[in-house]
């Protein structure tokens, strides 16, 4: 059995910050610049009619959405409930076209229905990025929840799996972009 997460609310870079074990997950969204962070990488370049974001956190990409988009209908896969309690609190996230899910994303997009215009894969788990994520029934299934001209954002440390995690990007997506940003990698995904 695995030591159980600590979770709290912290400052990064001036900004609120949620952290698990350490790690920043989420930094509140103000009017002014974000700062630094992966997270504006994350970003689609056209507004999506829905979105999906596995690993919600605190909602710093849903926020980000509403502020570049206006109000669109995003759904929020998140795993741990006190982490869902804080952003609620914490991050403003009670917001009408926010649907916040508790569960597993791994599972989730395994049974979900329905399409997608951008999904955004922001998984963070026990100290690590889950090494599911990069597995073709993963990709294949999110894949399948994407319309034709939508996109998939992947987040990832910089490391030196990165030139192996793009090849596996690129066994389901035809067209993989990577983006640096610090310590992480953001991988924009298009299926065609």
């Amino acid at each position: 059995m695995s030591s159980p997460r600590r979770v709290w609310l912290g400052e990064d870079e001036g900004q609120t910050a949620l952290l698990i074990d350490g790690v920043v997950q989420s930094v509140v969204v103000g009017d002014g610049p974000l700062g630094p962070g992966y997270w504006p990488l994350m970003l689609p370049d056209v507004r999506p009619a829905r979105a999906l974001i596995l690993g919600l956190g605190g909602g710093t990409i849903a926020h980000l959405l509403m502020r570049r988009f206006g109000p669109i209908p995003i759904i929020g896969v998140e795993t741990d409930p006190q982490v869902i309690r804080l952003g609620r609190s914490a991050f403003d996230l009670e917001l009408p076209n926010v649907e916040i899910l508790e569960g597993d994303a791994l599972v989730y997009v395994a049974q979900a229905e329905g399409l997608f215009d951008y999904v955004a894969v922001d998984l963070f788990a026990h100290g690590a990025i889950p090494r599911a994520i990069f597995g073709k029934p993963f990709l294949r299934s999110v894949k399948r929840l994407l319309t034709p001209g939508g996109l998939v954002a992947v987040n990832f440390f910089k490391d030196r799996r990165t030139a192996d995690r793009q090849r596996r990007l690129s066994e389901v997506f035809p067209r993989v972009t990577l983006v640096d940003s610090a310590k992480n990698v953001v991988a924009r995904c298009l299926p065609r």
